[in-house]
């Protein structure tokens, strides 16, 4: 198995069972960033998803579930 820090976001939603469409939204609403954990990469068409950051959002957002 590969370790990688980043994939396509075709690879991350059949991965994870996400949908395109639910990552648009976050991006949207402001939850993730592009360029942070969305990415353009320059002469590509499709944007990458940065595993690490979303590693970390998904880590603080149980922290501040746990708070509230």
């Amino acid at each position: 198995m590969l370790n990688l820090d980043c994939v396509p976001i075709s690879t991350y939603c059949s991965e994870t069972g996400e949908t395109l469409d639910a990552i648009n939204k976050r991006v949207q609403r402001g939850v993730w960033r592009e360029g942070v954990q969305v990415l353009k990469v320059e002469g590509v068409k499709e944007r990458w998803i940065d595993l690490s950051e979303v590693a970390k959002w998904a880590r603080q957002s149980r922290l501040n579930s746990r708070a509230a």
